[in-house]
């Protein structure tokens, strides 16, 4: 699976392993949330109508750069619900924080 590949290794072991409180819960929630936000971003601008006048394979690996690092800041910053759906359905008792 492509996207597979793009998730960083150490995030993806958070979210295969099992957590230990709902704080573990709520931050693997919150990471699932920047990489939802992340694959928007990427997808979002495979849909420009031209390519850029300097396009090249340094400006590819920067703007994937800044989509994560921009994903991570809206993921913190902005409430999408994504985060908090997750922990409701994950957390069992534990609840939404």
């Amino acid at each position: 699976m492509e996207i597979m590949h793009k998730i960083d290794p150490l995030l993806a072991a958070n979210l295969t392993k099992t957590p230990d409180t709902s704080a573990d819960l709520r931050e693997v929630a919150e990471q699932f949330e920047a990489i939802f936000i992340n694959q928007f971003l990427a997808q979002s601008r495979k849909t420009k109508l031209a390519d850029d006048l300097f396009g090249n394979k340094g400006t590819e690996t920067y703007n994937s750069l800044l989509d994560q690092e921009r994903a991570q800041q809206l993921a913190n910053s902005v409430d999408l619900g994504i985060a908090d759906a997750l922990v409701r359905q994950l957390g069992g008792n534990q609840g939404a924080e």
